[in-house]
């Protein structure tokens, strides 16, 4: 295992070398240092508590998304949650994800293929619906000759294509059998079985899209807490004295979630500095303050991460092997604290 990953460390840690050096050549960093050492750092406190605010919208969301299938608590959802983007800072392609449908799976038997779906499509189409939105408006409120909106709009038709999509196949019965009269019937009896179970439950798993009260609040929670995220990066910048408008905000906001959402280096170190740093001099930010920010929130991102995600394994009790390598023991006691919807 560990010859298998090395390559890859090492490739990352290359490129992430690679864009340090990109930063360095394009930021004067004894400038950038001095900006990180003026910060005036009060604006911490409310950037942590609008941040955590933000996660625990997502956990909240999550509960919801899987109200049709199992009743949840909160706390422990958020705990899973903060878990998940600890892991996500850790593994490559976001497989610390997989966190989120282990780890419920294990303590409440709940289904994986509908933990995956929530996961995986359905948030992720929440998300694409909320940041599309915000996007729009940024781009309709503010001039920026740079910005890849040909990009933007790609991704907005890709984001378009797959909820006409998703939202039928959400709609979508099966009943008992369905595998004999369509292709799976040629699998091996195991494969077909897997299928014939899996299928169904992850359908059920885009319940948002099938039932308007839940489809409500589900995108009304997911602009909620990306809006206070732009609140989250307003208020950071107010520590270099960086003023933008609103709009700009949510363009900066969208763009470090873009590149969190590609973690091409080990928690996209280099990647994320670059692309801010980048984005906030087309604004119009002094060089120096653009690097220090961008340093600063990445800094800000992952230590309050790390430190929420390793409370949270000891308050869940989870080891790193459980974490890691994705194994844990369930156990009668948990299981009896949740109540699943037939």
């Amino acid at each position: 295992m560990r010859r298998l990953f090395e390559p890859r460390i090492l490739f990352r840690s290359a490129i992430t070398v690679a864009l340090l050096a990109v930063l360095v050549w394009r930021v004067d960093l004894t400038e950038a240092a001095r900006a990180l050492r003026d910060a005036n750092y009060l604006f911490l406190l409310p950037a942590i508590i609008s941040f955590g605010a933000t996660k625990l919208l997502v956990a909240e969301r999550w509960r919801l998304m899987m109200s049709t299938f199992a009743r949840l608590p909160l706390a422990p959802l958020f705990g899973i949650l903060s878990v998940a983007n600890l892991a996500n800072n850790v593994l490559p392609a976001r497989l610390g994800d997989l966190v989120r449908v282990q780890v419920p799976a294990q303590r409440w038997g709940v289904s994986r293929a509908r933990s995956a779906a929530t996961v995986f499509a359905t948030e992720s189409l929440l998300d694409g619906i909320a940041l599309a939105g915000l996007g729009l408006i940024g781009l309709a409120l503010i001039d920026i000759p740079v910005f890849p909106s040909e990009l933007f709009w790609s991704v907005l038709g890709l984001l378009v294509g797959s909820i006409i999509a998703v939202v039928p196949l959400s709609h979508l019965k099966l009943d008992p059998g369905w595998t004999e009269r369509s292709i799976v019937r040629k699998l091996p009896d195991a494969p077909q079985h897997f299928v014939e179970e899996a299928v169904p439950h992850f359908l059920d798993g885009l319940a948002v899209f099938r039932h308007a009260r839940l489809a409500a609040p589900a995108i009304a929670l997911s602009f909620a807490l990306w809006l206070i995220e732009v609140g989250t990066f307003a208020l950071l910048g107010r520590a270099f004295g960086i003023a933008l408008s609103m709009p700009a905000w949510m363009l900066v906001m969208i763009s470090a979630n873009l590149v969190s959402a590609v973690p091409v280096t080990p928690s996209n170190i280099g990647a994320y500095e670059v692309a801010i740093t980048e984005l906030l001099k087309a604004l119009g930010v002094e060089p120096a303050a653009a690097a220090g920010f961008a340093i600063a929130v990445h800094a800000f991102n992952i230590l309050w991460i790390s430190a929420v995600g390793f409370t949270s394994m000891w308050a869940l009790r989870l080891t790193f092997d459980d974490v890691f390598s994705l194994r844990t023991a369930a156990t009668a006691d948990d299981r009896a604290t949740v109540a699943t919807v037939p």
